[in-house]
């Protein structure tokens, strides 16, 4: 039996009918719940381990039974790390229930399917007593329920009843203890993916102005998680040194506040500048004595730099699953070095936010900020950093200024292109926008506002445009819709539907697409496909099948990643696989090509990386690339363009020579 599901076709821009298996949702939502990367942290495995073990032999060194409880146990590997370590009982809980049903297989593969007693719920639906789910109360709790924010999967609910409801009063907890540190930087490049910059010609002439409401909005509270350790240290200055701003005693109710809390964390600058960003990360303390550590934080404030000073960003273990967090400032702050601050670290029971003062009271109203301007929920961070690229913005703006004139009718075609409204103060005759969604269009009405433009218009479908009118047609070109890089293909489309409204002579930037790609060896990356085999000696054979098998169902070959954030060293030369003519891409139904990749160097590899370049006025001087901003050499770490995402296949490391990929587009 099959099913139909609805999928999005991003390069129609339009919605189709797939027949599926009929349990795709259950393999979909399989699939999105892999955690392998997390069980290839070896680091988090082993000092889980080890804390384990020092709680059971201390309960034991007491003369008590060590009665271990495992809250979200995934695969069962914390539960299978007690009873190792000589846990007497050992019961596990776990929500999800396939998940709970591949955790019973993987102990019983192991050996321990009648000493740990796995429950398929969610822990604050645990029963205790004759009769319940725990016939006594555990006096050890094992559990990772962490996220990049440490508390956003609800870490601080799922501890506090456990030690309410589940736990003796005399426990061990594992993690024993949380410590939230953050740091305020001065950086241009993050604070490009926060707002809307006022943007000038070459010569200096403001064009675009940003509306007040946009250059006031506090933005989101919104987590902005990356790998921090990836930011190029000369694209930051430290204004205030990394501090401690919260502590969590997992085993004390009493240490922190349920529903929230604000904390007035007394500072010094360390730098003059302004303050705009906040980066945040967390430790666990994994013991009672303090003594095993397993941190988040980025390269230069990491724990291991004590020991190493020469420590780099690929030298600390790597975690897809625990990022750093970035957090942008409400209002920026001028400050002068040695002056003395407050840093406010403000939270809920999931999130943070942060604020910087002069003089700072905890009385005083620290809101969690929210967008006011439209700009930061109708776009995402990528998004608005790619608006604010100056490299990007200048040769928008050259194409522009090389095409507009006093007779010039433009057309733009894509989402929250705000830049196009330059056209206007460059003497066009007139502007037009097709609307795309209402988020946007409102945003562009206060752009065309606050310019006082009053020569753009705003249309609503493709019909508004008078016969043979539009003699300049420019997209971006990325949509709403656009996730893997030629998504943007939209715009051929979209040029179709406008053959009627163009004229004869009609300028179409950009002009032509060219998808290309090469053959990579991630450092890291591949770990979040990779097959786990065994962890810490356990067999994890059934999961490792539950997740292969659900991805092959409902995974498409090629995922978006921002591999910026991801280092990849580059085994082949690049390849074009096709180069398409915008304006005549639908001539032809299908494009095909076969491309042979010679791998170089040592033949160690593990995935593709593909892009696109889009060039805009057939010149090459003006090309977008979504790829490398530096050309590839084998052997070498490759510079990725940081405000789009590319496409990623994974590979069998099969020490091949040639590796030959095969092009299909159906045009039609």
């Amino acid at each position: 039996m099959s099913v139909f599901t609805q999928k999005l076709n991003p390069i129609l821009g339009e919605s189709g009918w797939e027949s599926q298996d009929e349990h795709y949702d259950f393999h979909q939502e399989i699939a999105r719940s892999s955690f392998a990367d997390m069980l290839h942290d070896t680091e988090r495995n082993q000092k889980y381990y080890e804390a384990i073990k020092l709680a059971i032999n201390k309960m034991h060194s007491l003369g008590r039974p060590a009665k271990v409880l495992d809250i979200g146990t995934g695969t069962g590997l914390l539960s299978m790390m007690a009873v190792k370590c000589g846990a007497d009982s050992v019961i596990a809980c776990e929500s999800f229930s396939p998940i709970a049903d591949c955790a019973k297989k993987v102990v019983a593969l192991n050996g321990f399917g009648d000493r740990i007693r796995i429950i398929n719920k969610q822990s604050v639906d645990l029963t205790v007593g004759e009769g319940g789910d725990l016939v006594e109360k555990a006096n050890i709790l094992v559990s990772e329920v962490f996220d990049t924010e440490l508390i956003g999967e609800g870490a601080i609910i799922t501890f506090n009843h456990a030690r309410l409801k589940l736990l003796e009063d005399d426990c061990i907890v594992v993690p024993s203890s949380a410590l939230v540190y953050a740091q305020v930087v001065e950086t241009q490049w993050a604070q490009n993916w926060n707002g809307f910059k006022d943007l000038y010609s070459n010569d200096g002439e403001l064009l675009v102005q940003a509306p007040l409401d946009i250059k006031n909005c506090p933005g989101s509270s919104a987590v902005h998680d990356i790998q921090l350790s990836q930011l190029p240290p000369s694209s930051f200055k430290t204004l205030v040194a990394p501090h401690l701003v919260a502590r969590f005693d997992w085993d004390q109710t009493s240490s922190y506040t349920y529903l929230g809390d604000t904390h007035v964390i007394p500072v010094k600058a360390i730098s003059d500048g302004i303050a705009q960003v906040v980066f945040m990360w967390w430790e666990l303390i994994m013991d009672t004595k303090g003594e095993v550590i397993l941190s988040c934080a980025p390269y230069w404030a990491h724990p291991l730099r004590k020991s190493n000073t020469n420590l780099t960003n690929l030298s600390i273990p790597w975690r897809d699953h625990w990022m750093q967090a970035l957090y942008y400032l409400p209002k920026c702050k001028s400050v002068r070095r040695d002056q003395d601050l407050s840093l406010v670290a403000c939270r809920d029971q999931f999130s943070w936010w942060f604020y910087l003062e002069s003089h700072a009271e905890t009385q005083n109203n620290f809101a969690m900020p929210h967008c006011e301007c439209g700009l930061h929920t109708s776009h995402s961070r990528t998004k608005i950093g790619m608006m604010n690229d100056n490299i990007r913005n200048k040769k928008y703006l050259s194409v522009l200024e090389k095409f507009v004139n006093a007779d010039s009718v433009v057309l733009f075609v894509s989402d929250g292109f705000y830049l196009g409204l330059a056209a206007a103060k460059l003497g066009a005759k007139k502007v037009f926008y097709l609307k795309d969604n209402y988020f946007s269009t409102s945003l562009l009405e206060k752009c065309i506002k606050a310019n006082n433009i009053t020569n753009c218009e705003i249309l609503q479908n493709c019909d508004s445009l008078k016969p043979k009118n539009v003699n300049f047609v420019m997209g971006q070109p990325h949509f709403f819709t656009s996730i893997l890089p030629w998504d943007g293909l939209f715009f051929s489309y979209m040029l179709q539907k406008l053959r009627g409204s163009l004229s004869d002579n009609c300028v179409i930037a950009p002009k032509s697409v060219s998808i290309k790609g090469l053959i990579v060896q991630f450092h890291d990356l591949q770990k979040i496909r990779l097959p786990l085999g065994l962890v810490e000696e356990f067999n994890m054979k059934p999961f490792d099948e539950l997740i292969l098998s659900s991805s092959s169902k409902c995974d498409d070959k090629v995922e978006a990643q921002p591999l910026w954030e991801y280092p990849c060293i580059a085994q082949s030369a690049v390849k074009e696989f096709v180069n398409l003519n915008l304006e005549t891409l639908t001539d032809a139904k299908t494009y095909d090509s076969s491309v042979k990749f010679q791998v170089e160097g040592d033949s160690n590899y593990n995935g593709v990386a593909l892009w696109t370049d889009w060039d805009l006025d057939g010149t090459s001087k003006n090309v977008i690339t979504t790829g490398p901003i530096i050309s590839p050499e084998v052997g070498q770490w490759i510079q990725w363009d940081m405000h789009t995402r590319q496409g990623v296949h994974f590979l069998k490391q099969d020490k091949k020579k040639t590796i030959t990929s095969q092009f299909h587009f159906n045009a039609q």
